[in-house]
């Protein structure tokens, strides 16, 4: 089995994905994208009953982003857009609201714990961060009903839970992990050379068998 590369966890809006792009561009990553098999559209119903349905969705999310982990696990070339460590976020926040019942985080954390035995870290873990505010904006601009629905108060929850996420993921896997966090609050980074470069330069350093797109050692 080989090793992801790198895991890019941020929550919503974050701006995890332009990330995931740009080093896929830039340094030659193959992208497995956050993906979610829901034949019974569990998220949809979630969004019009959290209590019926947080439970079987949250499970179907995180089976499905195990099996994700070990699809990239058997290459050596794989960037992963979210994974079953932010999928635990979501899950303890739920349980927090009272989305789940006792019985239910129960059965989701042995089905987690059994599932994380078989999980390698990954060669670098990426840590997008943004202030609130920004997220909120992103929101509205994309303009998705759904995410507007949930309503700031959800974000803010979601935003809170995600806020100790670094120290989280050092208790779960219990080893030397090398993490790099990125502040994305500011629009124009994408747009903005030396920001982009500076950001490749430090990831750069866990991968120094990489080039950049444009043919120089970072």
């Amino acid at each position: 089995m080989g090793q992801i590369q790198i895991i890019v966890e941020g929550m919503t809006a974050s701006g995890k994905s332009t990330i995931v792009s740009l080093l896929s561009e830039r340094l030659g990553f193959d992208i497995m994208p956050e993906e979610f098999r829901d034949p019974l559209d569990l998220l949809g119903r979630f969004h019009y009953d959290h209590q019926k349905w947080a439970f079987p969705m949250q499970l179907n999310f995180l089976v499905t982003r195990f099996a994700q982990y070990l699809c990239a696990s058997e290459g050596d070339n794989y960037i992963l857009d979210r994974s079953i460590f932010g999928d635990k976020v979501y899950a303890m926040l739920y349980y927090k609201d009272r989305f789940f019942r006792d019985s239910q985080l129960g059965c989701y954390l042995t089905l987690y714990d059994s599932l994380l035995r078989y999980v390698k870290a990954p060669r670098l873990f990426v840590i997008v961060r943004c202030e609130f505010g920004e997220i909120m904006r992103r929101i509205h601009d994309r303009g998705r009903q759904d995410e507007i629905d949930a309503g700031e108060s959800y974000w803010r929850g979601l935003y809170d839970a995600y806020m100790p996420f670094l120290d989280f993921v050092k208790s779960e896997l219990k080893g030397d992990i090398n993490f790099l966090e990125l502040e994305l609050s500011d629009p124009a980074f994408i747009h903005t050379p030396s920001m982009v470069d500076d950001f490749l330069g430090q990831v750069s350093e866990y991968f120094p068998e990489r080039r950049t797109a444009n043919g120089h050692e970072d």
